[in-house]
């Protein structure tokens, strides 16, 4: 690992301030969020998802997206979805108004969005192609509609949605007493796990694939993000922190050996 470490570079300019500091790419990081459930629903309710699937030899059925209990002319699944996307957004409005420590330049925030449209997409498209694949579902409340997948989801989304956030602003809050100058947080979370809000994005996006309906598709998603953070995000961030605190960093991943799942990896 260490020299993984070396060899892959960190894929975030970790440039201290605010997203302020770079308006252009606060701008683009908070717009292209704000478009992302709109865009979505759009692609839910004008069949403009099923034509997609149409271009690769995948079934859609528009119809079935609207029918049963749900919002703004969607059945209950498209709904979830919508609503979660739209969770997401503003969770990512929050951390980068009063969270996030780094200038976000415009091609670094441009690439979030960028990925996030691209992993809500996708769950759109598997949500169509899981709803187009099966039996309506006859049900008299938008909960009842609901299955185990989607509220197993639900439960992930916002256990994962919890950790990141609280792992998140418990950083801040150790980085912002001057008697942490220069020490790496290991208290609460980063107690646990090296990268605790990597796990949290985890969850919260396997949770989000997992209501799609689609369980292959979720296991892929998980194992596609857990790979991302293993083989680059992860090496990447650990080679900056090594460079910046040295033996401190190698005595840190002794105590915590593991990096996203105790016991796992």
């Amino acid at each position: 690992m260490e020299n993984n470490e070396r060899r892959v570079k960190d894929v975030i300019m970790r440039i201290s301030g605010t997203a302020l500091g770079s308006i252009p790419g606060f701008v683009i990081f908070f717009l292209g969020r704000a478009v992302d459930a709109p865009f979505q629903y759009l692609l839910f309710s004008r069949g403009w998802g099923v034509k997609a699937l149409s271009t690769i030899g995948l079934h859609g059925n528009s119809t079935l997206l609207k029918e049963g209990p749900g919002a703004w002319g969607l059945g209950p699944v498209p709904t979830l979805l919508t609503g979660l996307y739209a969770v997401a957004a503003m969770r990512h409005f929050y951390w980068i108004t009063f969270t996030n420590t780094y200038k976000w330049p415009f091609t670094q925030a441009a690439a979030i969005v960028l990925s996030n449209l691209w992993f809500d997409t996708f769950n759109t498209l598997s949500t169509i192609h899981a709803i187009s694949s099966s039996s309506p579902v006859v049900a008299g409340s938008f909960i009842e509609a609901l299955g185990w997948k989607q509220w197993a989801g639900v439960g992930l989304f916002v256990a994962g949605m919890l950790i990141e956030t609280l792992a998140e602003e418990s950083r801040k809050r150790f980085k912002n007493n001057p008697s942490n100058k220069g020490k790496i947080d290991d208290t609460g979370l980063w107690s646990i796990v090296r990268h605790p809000n990597y796990a949290g994005f985890t969850l919260w996006r396997s949770g989000a694939s997992l209501a799609t309906g689609s369980l292959g598709y979720s296991i892929g998603m998980y194992i596609f993000i857990i790979s991302l953070f293993v083989f680059q995000a992860i090496p990447g961030l650990s080679g900056h922190m090594s460079q910046h605190y040295g033996e401190q960093w190698i005595s840190y991943k002794k105590r915590v050996p593991y990096r996203l799942f105790p016991g796992i990896v």
